[in-house]
């Protein structure tokens, strides 16, 4: 589950490690955070499903 923005949540189970981990194998391009901003998902709105 990301956050608003595409970040990672570090929350998440494994953190943002495995959170990395399972994106990169969908395909997806992580970018490194900044500061303490949350690594994000490149262009994660192009592939946004809505429920």
């Amino acid at each position: 589950m990301l956050k608003t923005g595409g970040e990672l949540n570090p929350k998440y189970p494994g953190g943002v490690e495995a959170q990395t981990t399972l994106l990169q194998k969908e395909g997806h391009t992580i970018i490194s955070g900044k500061g303490k901003k949350s690594p994000t998902v490149k262009d994660y709105e192009k592939k946004l499903v809505e429920v």
